[in-house]
Order: C-alpha cells, then structure tokens, then sequence
C-alpha cells in the first residue's frame, strides 16, 4: 500500500529559474580545492589508461621530460619550437589524452608567465629592429637619467618574433610537464628520480607534502559540507565568513593530525627515512623504442638550431 503523499506531484515553481546565483569566495575556495582533489584523482586513471606513454617505462618518460625541457628552453628557433609543439600534441593524442586539457593550462600559463611578461620586449625601447606599427610620436628624442626614450615608439619585427618564440618556450615547457604528470603515476615518478640519485631529502620532502597537501584539501571540503549541510544557508554570508575564519586554525591542527597519521602508518610499516627500491623493472622493446625516438627528435631540433642560426 503505497502511502498518499507519495502520489501527490510536486508543484515546481519556475519564476525564478533564470536567476543565476554568484558564488561566494567560500565557494570559489571550495571549487578550487575539489578541482585539487579531482585532478589528483583523474592523474591516477589517465596514467593507467592504456596509451602509448603509459607503457613507456617512468624512468624513461622522466629522463625525456627533463631532456626535452633543457632542449626547449636552449632552442633558439621558432622552427625548431613548432617541431617541439607538434611532436608533444602528437604524444597527447597518442597516448589517448584530452590535448584540449593539457593545452588549456599551457596556454593560460604562457599568456601570463610568457606573453604579458616579454611583450614589452616586441617595442623599439628593448629590441631594436624593423618598425611594424607605429605607437607613439614625440616633437624630439628625450633622455630620462640613464634611459635614451627614442622620437618614435613601435613594435619591430625582431621584438615581436622574439615575444612568440619567449612565449612558445613558456608552452612547449608547461604541456612537456603536464603530459609526462598525466601519462605517470606519483609513485612512478618518486621512483624513478629515486633511481636517478636524487637526494632523498628531497624525495622525502616531495613525498610528504604532497601527502599533507591533499589531507588539508581533503579536511577542508570535508568541513565546508558538514557546516553547508547544518546550518550554511540559514545565516549572511558575513556569518558565514566570521565562521570560516574563526575554524582556519581547527582545519590545519586536524589535517596535521591525519598527515601525522598517516606518517605513523608508514613508520609502522618499517619506513626509515630513506627510499630503498630494489624492483626495478627491466627496459621493454617499446622503451628502447622510445629512448631511440628521442635521441632522434633532440639530434634534430639541434640541427634546425645549427642551419636556421
């Protein structure tokens, strides 16, 4: 017997449908850390998704990463840049990634680390060249302490062309790091700089903070649902806030106490301190492939340098 409220419909009001509602900076906050949290998540699957980088071995793919990153930041060629971004996009694709999502960080990070920091570098005052337009005119040249402000201000070819390839440099560098990280677990890559002697302070360092980070994320999304869930809409956002800031020191103290279990947890496993690995996988074919592959791409982008200088 089905009760009688059960069957009665719902009356839906929609006068307010096409209200949009701004989020606080709570919530933006809060957005923030679950796409912290969502891409850590979304790194371990797509790096066992079964791709071509995923079954390059992680040393190989780190050695890569580190070489090629070298190789993109002495390149001096736009050439030799286009190369680089073709071959990355092509590993993207090939190893059955988003490059949509890969390039989109890489884009946004060269606007504003690449392109607003050299583009003044593309006007005559920096870079001397051939005018392309003309921004200001003065009656007479003028001299500023120790600066020489020239009659006319434009961009020039060479100014703008060193802009792009600056620009370029900052993108090649960021997808370069961004598909070996989404093709390679976390635990991959400790190891293999492990296995490359890195210190390990440094891997320790590296291992634990990462660790402490996604336990204060965790804690923080955690505590911003249970205080949204018993009392977040029945207050001003000024409440709200006056909460948020009165619970910061609570939110550090307990996700210091899951990172210092979580520490306890591997103490009691027998961690030392040290990292000790002594199951080194042996090298496939597909990785004496790619090592291969590799030489050939850098020996290249070295040669396009040489005859394009």
């Amino acid at each position: 017997m089905i009760p009688p409220f059960l069957l009665q419909k719902e009356q839906i009001n929609s006068e307010n449908e096409d209200v949009k509602y701004k989020l606080s900076f709570i919530d933006h906050t809060m957005k923030n850390v679950a796409s912290f949290i969502t891409t850590s998540f979304l790194q371990y699957y797509t790096s066992k998704k079964e791709g071509y980088l995923q079954a390059i071995d992680a040393r190989v793919k780190v050695a890569f990463m580190l070489s090629l990153a070298v190789i993109i930041n002495l390149s001096q060629n736009i050439i030799a840049q286009s190369v680089l971004f073709f071959v990355i996009f092509l590993l993207s694709v090939s190893s059955k990634l988003k490059p949509v999502s890969i390039y989109k960080k890489a884009f946004l990070t060269g606007f504003f680390f690449g392109f607003l920091v050299f583009v003044p570098a593309c006007l005559n005052l920096f870079t001397k060249g051939h005018p392309i337009i003309t921004l200001l005119s003065f009656s007479k040249e003028h001299q500023w302490w120790i600066y020489k402000i020239p009659k006319e201000i434009y961009i020039t070819r060479e100014g703008l062309y060193l802009v792009f390839r600056l620009t370029t440099k900052v993108i090649n560098s960021v997808s370069i790091v961004l598909l070996i990280t989404a093709t390679t677990t976390f635990e991959g890559i400790v190891k293999s700089l492990s296995w490359f002697k890195v210190p390990g302070i440094f891997l320790l360092t590296l291992t634990m903070s990462y660790k402490y980070i996604f336990a204060l994320s965790t804690t923080v999304e955690e505590t911003y649902f249970s205080l949204k869930m018993r009392w977040w809409n029945r207050g001003s956002v000024i409440d709200a806030e006056n909460i948020v800031a009165g619970r910061i020191a609570y939110l550090f103290k307990k996700s210091w106490e899951r990172y210092e279990l979580s520490y306890q947890a591997m103490m009691a496993r027998g961690f030392d301190g040290s990292f000790s690995f002594y199951n080194y996988e042996r090298l496939k074919r597909v990785d004496f492939a790619f090592i291969c592959f590799s030489i050939f791409l850098i020996s290249s982008v070295l040669i396009i340098n040489f005859v394009y200088a």
